[in-house]
């Protein structure tokens, strides 16, 4: 999966390329783990094309940022440390993908607050890094249809979560 990112704030000077390179890897573990135990809703012949030929759009966002997406899509007047946004799980029937801006097939998009995620780094007792990432993953199960909305459901996504972060070296105390 390829993963755009965009950095809309400006009060934190973050690694870019140290994030891109995690979250690329990241996504291949989570495409490892899908592929192992693929959820009912996304068959493994589903899975594929996303990993192969989708997009995923990463957006930093400032905490001000972020509360005025959050009271416009959700209705909560707060800030938020992430807000995905599934687009197309289904690979379009007539796509061009060759290598463009304009012939991407944008599976989801994910926005962080970069300000939450430094916050709760420091509350959590990890590296902002570790913190990222978990931002991250979590993101991009709910781009993918997972939630946490009932216990058991809770369970599959947060162990998924951990398994994942786990695979590539973010622990929680990393």
């Amino acid at each position: 999966m390829k993963i755009a990112f965009h950095n809309r704030q400006r009060k934190l000077n973050l690694d870019f390329d140290e994030m891109q390179q995690d979250f690329a890897a990241l996504a291949e573990a989570l495409g490892e783990n899908l592929e192992q135990k693929p959820p009912r809703w996304l068959p493994k012949k589903a899975l594929r094309p996303i990993f192969a030929r989708g997009s995923l759009s990463v957006v930093i966002v400032s905490d001000r940022i972020i509360r005025q997406l959050n009271k416009e899509w959700r209705a909560i007047d707060k800030a938020t440390d992430v807000l995905s946004f599934p687009l197309e799980l289904t690979e379009p029937a007539t796509f061009d993908f060759e290598d463009n801006e304009e012939n991407n097939w944008i599976v989801g998009e994910i926005i962080i607050s970069a300000e939450k995620a430094v916050a709760q780094a420091a509350e959590y007792g990890h590296s902002v890094r570790r913190e990222l990432a978990f931002l991250f993953i979590h993101g991009c199960l709910h781009v993918l249809g997972f939630d946490h909305m009932t216990e058991a459901e809770e369970k599959e996504m947060f162990g998924r979560q951990t398994e994942i972060l786990a695979a590539k070296g973010f622990k929680r105390q990393s």
